[in-house]
């Protein structure tokens, strides 16, 4: 058979296949790659091979063209599911890829196991061992079962209730002690449906806990240092404050009396205080965000209609890249401290004033007593008892840091050393009165003179007496009576004593007032009057904490 007589077969079998191809749509693909032209060949071949070698060549051909298509159909077919099954394999391949790496740098172990608890499958273990190692074990196996109480109890969970669960559990390990696992434990199923094991993932929390552990004891130790911060700053004259840009204020604790916090927040000092003042606060302020340094300065400012006086400090608030933000800042006010050191200073003049005038007082006193002793025994016995009448009046002033003395308290000092002022023959009457230091100091040296002369000649030496003192105020002046009953019978003096001449000359004198003396058979009685200048127009001042003892 020559090839004229195979060719209407050979283009049979080549219509065959090329309708074939083009009815499957891989076979389109595949005619359009150029695989149709190549199987064509391979048919041509066979068919000329198999019509050169057998007399029934032209019907043998015609079968194997007819077999080659049948062939060229199947392997068509084929096609897709191979190439779905090689994309598949290489996306598993990728994705396994990827999940180890991802699992090989981080602190997560996965691994699956059966009903029985017993390692099919690990990866990314921990604790020193191998996935070889455990595959067909337990972990009770591995480990002391005491060690894995509470991962085991999720599991089984988990496979009781075939459901997913989720907690952090804690392994306690010889080499690296208590150790805490957020574990994730997953039930699989087998064809039928039946719980077949369980898959685990364990991810390593025991730095986060214990971060966790730190951070907290952190802010409980914050809490206490700003507890302590509070309890410092609370009721002392001490402000904290933060200014944010542009000097507004982000932060005020125990605000100057007078305001609140929400009264400086968001707020310039521009704001809150007068022209002159803020402009007075905002210089250093300025010269701190300059300089980037620390400034303190003393600074007077008017708050809440108050004239205060502050030591300010300031220093510059920066962020983490070193730039200046703000300025954080504390005032400490020392009103109350000049207040005292004006006090004092005036004190300091007062006393000076008062010393000399003490001073003119004792020696006019020590040669007035000289001239009417007899001897120098009587002399220092008298001039004594008068220095003390003068020191109890200093120690009333003392205890009232010089700002006077009350009058009750003047004359049972004065008293006291005659007589007890509680004692059934004494009587005082009158208002709560306050004396200036220098009335003070002036009565106290008459009372102690009435006292004296009582004692010895008058009511109070005799148990029969009676003293009676009133005082009152009336327009313009104060008028107190010393009125004696009741003791023997009083003859007036021929000479005026030492007594009768202080009490008329120098206390009346000094008082700007006046001293009058009625020697009335039945008991002596004097009348002092004063101006009201001679009475203290506030109340006294809080005693200094070191006040002086009493006068010997």
């Amino acid at each position: 058979m020559n090839l004229a007589e195979l060719a209407p077969g050979f283009v049979a079998v080549c219509a065959i296949v090329i309708v074939a191809s083009l009815a499957h749509p891989h076979g389109r693909r595949a005619l359009g790659a150029g695989a149709l032209p190549i199987g064509g060949i391979l048919v041509a071949s066979a068919i000329m091979h198999t019509a050169g070698h057998h007399p029934s060549g032209a019907g043998t051909a015609a079968l194997l063209g007819i077999a080659s298509a049948g062939l060229w159909l199947v392997t068509l077919a084929r096609l897709p599911d191979q190439r779905a099954a090689d994309a598949a394999r290489r996306e598993t391949e990728l994705s396994d890829r990827r999940f180890r790496e991802a699992l090989a740098r981080s602190n997560i172990t996965v691994f699956a196991q059966d009903t029985d608890l017993r390692y099919t499958w690990m990866y990314n273990p921990r604790l020193g061992v191998s996935a070889e190692s455990v595959l067909g074990r337990t972990a009770n196996e591995l480990v002391e079962p005491d060690l894995l109480s509470e991962a085991d109890a999720l599991k089984r969970k988990a496979i009781e209730a075939g459901l997913t669960v989720n907690d952090t559990v804690a392994l306690h390990t010889p080499e690296e002690g208590r150790l805490y696992f957020d574990m994730t434990v997953v039930p699989t199923f087998d064809a039928a449906g039946e719980i077949d094991g369980i898959l685990c993932s364990a991810f390593d929390v025991t730095e986060m806990r214990l971060f966790e552990v730190r951070l907290t004891a952190m802010a409980a130790q914050l809490a206490t240092a700003y507890q302590r911060f509070e309890l410092a700053l609370d009721d002392s004259p001490i402000t904290v404050f933060e200014q944010g840009p542009g000097l507004r204020y982000t932060f005020v604790y125990n605000p100057p009396p007078g305001l609140t916090a929400t009264d400086f927040l968001d707020r310039t000092d521009a704001e809150i205080f007068s022209e002159r003042d803020a402009h007075r606060l905002q210089g250093p302020k300025q010269r701190v965000l300059t300089s980037g340094g620390r400034e303190t300065v003393e600074i007077e400012v008017e708050v809440a209609g108050t004239v205060r006086y502050y030591e300010l400090t300031v220093e510059a608030k920066r962020d983490s890249a070193g730039g200046i933000v703000g300025l954080v800042g504390t005032t400490l006010d020392l009103t109350e401290r000049r207040r005292d050191e004006k006090r004092i200073r005036l004190m300091l003049r007062e006393l000076t004033h008062r010393s000399k005038n003490l001073l003119a007082v004792i020696q006019a006193m020590a040669r007035k007593t000289a001239s009417l002793s007899g001897d120098l025994e009587s002399f220092v016995s008298d001039f004594s008892l008068r220095l003390r009448a003068i020191a109890a009046a200093h120690d009333l002033l003392v205890s009232q840091s010089w700002h006077g003395a009350d009058l009750r308290e003047l004359l049972r000092a004065s008293l006291a050393a005659t007589i007890d002022p509680e004692s059934p023959q004494v009587s005082l009457d009158g208002e709560p009165m306050l004396l200036t230091p220098d009335a003070a100091q002036n009565l106290g040296l008459a009372f102690h003179e009435l006292a004296t002369n009582a004692s010895k000649y008058g009511a109070l030496s005799v148990p029969a007496g009676q003293l009676a003192v009133a005082w009152e105020r009336i327009p313009g002046e104060v008028r107190l009576r010393w009125t004696e009953t009741g003791g023997p019978a009083v003859i007036p003096p021929e000479r005026h004593g030492f007594g009768r001449v202080l009490l008329e000359r120098l206390v009346g004198v000094t008082l700007n007032g006046s001293v009058k003396l009625d020697f009335r058979p039945e008991g002596l009685v004097c009348e002092i009057r004063f101006p009201e200048s001679g009475v203290a127009v506030s109340p006294p001042a809080a005693p200094l904490t070191d006040e002086a003892g009493p006068a010997s």
